[in-house]
């Protein structure tokens, strides 16, 4: 019987960024206890909750997904349908609760990796988990994983429940799978995003995740979950006069209001909007449901914070009636071909079948037909058909690589880290040029200024206040020289760093690069699972094609025998045709048999051939990894004995600069001591020069 559970509500407050606090944006939400206050009108408004998250940096994602989701994930094992909704408005922080970062994993990739631990935990337990994405924007659905321009519709099945036609299913069999589309679905969310900005804050987007199981070696009857992580646009109708826009938005609220606002007890309007009636089962239907209120904290979008938690509070009165979902594919599919064998066996127990018997015969094939389409084996390859035709979407696109291509995403980035890097270093060099000339011009103009000086200051020409001056001015000059040097010695210091950082990134880059390169025998073990997965599969497809033919051939064999029964006879050339038809079987058969047999041989063959091709391979890497160490080799023995040679030349040199430098100082010396005489000399003729009255000593008498 179906239980009532009550909608649960969390409040979430971001942090405030650092952009919005340089500009000196205020704070008007806060926390206490299970509720959230906020300033609005120059009021402050309250709103209880199941709980609230208040603006602190140190909440992380996977702190509020472990309070607070996990218990879900526990009901979805179980069967019951899960509804986890983050609701918002543009920059309230919603995306980023659901998706995270690498540092901080959102609530969706935290589902995602315990969704397959639990499914780890449950080894009697077989599981089919298939995952879609939708994004609505203004009435219109677009397919996130695979963008087509089909239709699609919104439809209501009894067993299937609401489900959209249309809608690509991709079959997932790890996290990692899984992990991967809902990251590319992302990624062709924000795509959009970019190119119609203007819309961005209008835009729903689900991310469904189909789960079915059933007991190993069992006759029980399986169960079915469906779990619907979604990102849900809030905000006041504003600068448009588009209808859809208007329903798109306005028909969420409307719901709430229904729910449990002013408009409690009156008709729910869910066809008033595409993603209400997707979420139909989210709000007051067959799902566990919980809900986080994603505002900003931030004075500037008050009003938009004020109405999320309003129709937050209107959620948190509704009530769903949920129940654990039975997947009966498989009992409708016996229950099938039971009644297909008795019929069979009435009509051909009897030699008078009746009209209607064999008319109700072909309608049960007929449903069978439909029945095995749901089957996990169908759906698998429906999944195939699926990633082919998205790949093709994509590439229409022209976002086939940008998607898809982990491996070109890896190296984009890495690329950007090094171009950022690069950049930096240029400028920095720039400056480090600059700051290089302007040391050098303040030091040319210190050694003028100061042989300045000691020329007028020799010749006795400067006054006390102009020596004053000219000292001020040379000091004047070493202290900006003094500074300017500082300078350059943080930009040098900056420069290392950078240099440290772009090395750390390119021995990255090899590590990554050797990561990715693999080994021969890894991919030739890929390559073979592959290759016995696909046989495993026509082996599969051959099997229902022979199940297929023998209903044809028993529903053939029933109109066979009506036409008896109503007289029908057989002309001599009829009877002659089928009996050569009969022996053109009878003949092809063994040759078809050989074909088979001739087939399994080449098969052989051209395993063992790939088998020999990939030890060769293998073997020629190996020579080849050998010849590359010896080539190595002997480059760094030639590099050894060049740098010796160059340490060699380097000491000579030294050693005759040093010899020059001693000559040079003791040459120096001697000048000095020879002008020393000479100025004694000069000084004595003056002296004698002056004693006699201006003459020449040789002009003496």
């Amino acid at each position: 019987m179906p239980e009532s559970a009550q909608i649960k509500v969390y409040g979430r407050c971001r942090p405030l960024t650092q952009d919005e606090a340089d500009k000196g944006f205020k704070t008007v939400v806060k926390c206490s206890g299970d509720k959230m206050l906020i300033e609005s009108g120059g009021k402050e408004h309250s709103f209880s909750f199941d709980g609230a998250y208040s603006s602190d940096a140190k909440v992380k994602n996977e702190q509020i997904y472990k309070e607070r989701c996990e218990p879900f994930l526990q009901r979805a094992m179980e069967g019951f349908n899960v509804s986890i909704i983050a609701m918002g408005a543009t920059n309230a922080g919603k995306t980023y609760l659901m998706s995270g970062t690498d540092s901080d994993p959102g609530i969706a990739p935290c589902f995602i990796r315990n969704l397959y631990q639990a499914i780890g935990e449950r080894s009697n337990k077989e599981f089919f988990i298939s995952v879609s994405y939708l994004e609505v924007l203004d009435e219109k659905m677009s397919d996130l994983l695979n963008p087509h321009v089909n239709q699609m519709k919104i439809r209501q099945h009894p067993h299937k429940g609401i489900f959209i036609e249309g809608l690509s299913e991709i079959v997932v069999h790890n996290w990692e799978e899984m992990s991967q589309l809902y990251e590319q679905g992302t990624r062709v969310k924000k795509l959009g995003a970019r190119d119609i900005k203007a819309n961005q804050a209008r835009a729903h987007s689900v991310f469904t995740i189909t789960i079915e199981q059933r007991t190993r070696q069992s006759s029980k009857v399986g169960v079915r979950s469906v779990v619907c992580l979604a990102d849900l646009a809030m905000g006041e109708v504003v600068g448009t006069s588009d209808p859809h826009a208007v329903a798109g938005l306005q028909g969420l609220m409307n719901v709430l209001s229904a729910l449990g606002g002013p408009k409690k007890g009156s008709n729910v309007p869910f066809r008033d909007s595409a993603i209400t009636r997707v979420l139909q089962d989210s709000f007051g239907g067959n799902a566990v449901t919980l809900m986080f209120a994603v505002v900003s904290p931030v004075d500037k979008v008050h009003k938009e914070s004020l109405t999320t938690l309003q129709y937050a509070s209107y959620a948190k009165s509704a009530k769903n009636h949920v129940k654990a979902n039975m997947d009966e594919t498989a009992e409708i599919i016996a229950d099938l071909r039971d009644e297909i064998a008795k019929l069979r066996d009435k009509i051909a127990s009897t030699s008078t079948p009746s009209r209607d018997d064999v008319q109700k015969l072909e309608d049960l094939v007929q449903d069978l037909q439909i029945a095995k389409m749901s089957t996990w084996a169908e759906r698998e390859k429906l999944s195939k058909k699926v990633e082919e035709e998205r790949k093709v979407n994509l590439a229409n696109k022209g976002i086939l690589d940008w998607v898809t291509d982990n491996m070109k995403k890896g190296n984009r980035e890495l690329q950007e880290k090094m171009l950022i890097l690069q950049k930096e270093k240029d400028v920095l060099t720039a400056q480090y040029s600059e700051k290089r000339s302007n040391v050098d011009g303040l030091n040319e103009e210190v050694q003028r200024k100061i042989a300045e000086y000691s020329k007028y200051q020799d010749s006795g020409k400067l006054t006390d206040s102009e020596t004053k001056k000219r000292v001020t001015a040379i000091h004047e000059i070493k202290e900006k020289l003094k500074k300017e040097s500082e300078i350059l010695k943080q930009i040098k210091s900056q420069l290392k760093d950078v240099a440290e950082k772009q090395k750390e990134e390119r021995d990255e880059a090899k590590s990554q690069m050797s990561a990715m390169k693999g080994n021969t025998e890894l991919r030739q073990q890929v390559e073979k699972e592959e290759r016995l997965k696909v046989e495993k599969e026509n082996r599969a497809m051959i099997a229902d094609e022979m199940e297929k033919m023998k209903t044809e051939f028993e529903t053939e064999k029933s109109h066979i025998q009506l036409k008896l029964t109503e007289n029908k006879t057989y002309s001599a050339q009829e009877v002659s045709h089928l009996e050569v038809q009969l022996a053109e079987m009878k003949l092809e058969k063994p040759v078809t048999t050989m074909k088979i047999h001739l087939m399994e041989q080449e098969k052989e063959r051209l395993v063992k051939e790939l088998d020999d091709v990939y030890q060769v391979h293998k073997d020629e890497l190996e020579f080849q990894r050998l010849r590359h160490l010896e080539t190595f080799r002997a480059y760094r023995e030639m590099f050894e004995e060049q740098k010796a040679a160059l340490d060699q030349r380097y000491r000579q040199l030294l050693e005759d600069a040093i010899q020059d430098a001693v000559f040079l100082s003791s040459r120096n010396s001697e000048l000095l001591e020879e002008n020393q005489s000479l100025r004694q000399q000069n000084a004595e003729m003056k002296d004698s020069i002056t004693k006699l009255g201006g003459r020449l000593p040789s002009q003496t008498v």
